[in-house]
């Protein structure tokens, strides 16, 4: 897939079919709307299928009075999943407030026309854009009919009863359900990080943990302890993964992200880690001695192997 920085950078194909959104999460709606984007490519022998996106989130840019981000997705992840799912071509458009400001008119005619060639569209039921969002699907469908562009919605996808959304998602990390968080993405849920030196209490335990700096706008799920699976250079691990703050060691110390990967060796300090989540264990405890916390991390070890599959 070829990946696009700025809009000055775009380059114009009169056979163009666009998306473009935050797609934050890419969960299975997000997915399904992509696939769409690629049949109708071929349906009208187009020549590439273009999802627009943005950097930072809009979010980042837009939040008031210092209120927090919980992304699901950062930029480089949300890139990787764009090319899983066969796109041509994403263009990361830089998100700041005079780019907020422009009215969704001149955006569909000055750039998705003029600059990019769009042929045709696909986006999701709930689409909006452009200043104060007022670009939503039947203003498009109307602006476009004007230009002779064709331009698909699609229904939300429906699980057991309930639409899917990343605001779903993000509750359901949040809350502790990661079952349903999972379920809603078509995927185990993911921390992408640097690894950090800690205070070496599990390597004095036996059990040695990699401690992930994670971006600040990146959502942590719930405290607890999961089962899950780690990569580093392309190998992969069942890993053990621990949020908190570590009661029995500090008492109200600051919230870590903290993975023993099984049966590796080595060092990961300063290198990057990516942890999938894939099932809830327990939550949080404090122990009265670090040999207690030694014992119930070796049941956890044990429950990581029975739990998690490679």
């Amino acid at each position: 897939m070829k990946v696009t920085w700025g809009l000055e950078n775009a380059s114009f194909d009169p056979k163009t079919v666009t998306t473009l959104g935050s797609y934050d999460g890419m969960h299975r709606g997000h997915v399904e709307i992509l696939a769409r984007l690629i049949r109708t490519k071929q349906e009208l022998g187009m020549n590439r299928s273009l999802v627009l996106t943005f950097d930072p989130h809009p979010q980042e840019v837009l939040r008031k009075n210092n209120s927090s981000v919980n992304l699901l997705t950062t930029i480089d992840e949300r890139l990787a999943l764009f090319e899983k799912a066969g796109i041509d071509e994403a263009l990361v458009i830089r998100f700041s407030l005079d780019f907020s400001k422009m009215p969704y008119n001149d955006f569909f005619r000055n750039i998705l026309l003029a600059k990019l060639g769009t042929k045709a569209m696909v986006v999701g039921f709930n689409h909006a854009f452009g200043k104060n969002r007022e670009g939503d699907v039947e203003h498009l469908k109307a602006l476009a009919a004007e230009s002779g562009i064709r331009v698909e919605s699609v229904p939300p996808l429906i699980v057991d009863g309930v639409s899917i959304s990343s605001t779903k998602i993000r509750h359901a990390l949040l809350e502790g359900r990661l079952a349903i968080a999972n379920e809603y993405l078509g995927r185990p849920y993911e921390l992408t990080g640097v690894v950090e030196g800690g205070d070496k209490i599990g390597t004095a335990l036996g059990y040695p943990t990699a401690n992930l700096s994670v971006p600040a706008s990146k959502l942590i799920p719930s405290d607890g302890v999961y089962s899950g699976r780690a990569t580093h250079d392309g190998r992969h691990y069942l890993a053990a993964i621990s949020i908190g703050n570590r009661p029995t060691i500090e008492a109200n110390g600051p919230r870590k992200v903290e993975a023993f990967l099984l049966d590796f060796a080595g060092n990961l300090y300063e290198n990057k880690l990516r942890l999938e989540f894939h099932s809830y264990l327990r939550p949080q405890a404090t122990f009265d001695t670090l040999e207690e916390l030694k014992t119930q991390i070796e049941e956890d070890v044990k429950k990581v192997r029975v739990a998690t599959t490679k």
